[in-house]
């Protein structure tokens, strides 16, 4: 049962992940060279900071300490949010 709140954080943090993949993959449409090296970049940051998370997440798990391991797996979603905030509005 203490397991829920991590477990939830991972699963947000993977949909913003592939939220975001499909966002750069969708702007690499009709982008230059440069903008498309650029987009992997983002892409491949993005995606190593969802896994460096998740990792965490699962690791702070089997160490009995749910309430970090929530933090820890939901700490890429809120970049992911604020990523995201900043390329839309601008």
């Amino acid at each position: 049962m203490k397991f829920i709140l991590p477990t939830v954080a991972i699963f947000c943090t993977t949909l913003a992940t592939l939220v975001m993949i499909v966002f750069n993959v969708a702007g690499a449409a009709n982008a230059s060279a440069e903008q498309i090296r650029s987009m992997k970049l983002w892409t491949g940051g993005l995606t190593l900071l969802a896994v460096v998370g998740i990792v965490v997440g699962i690791f702070m798990m089997r160490a009995g300490q749910p309430g970090w391991a929530a933090g820890a797996a939901f700490v890429p979603t809120v970049v992911m949010v604020i990523i995201f905030l900043v390329a839309i509005f601008q």
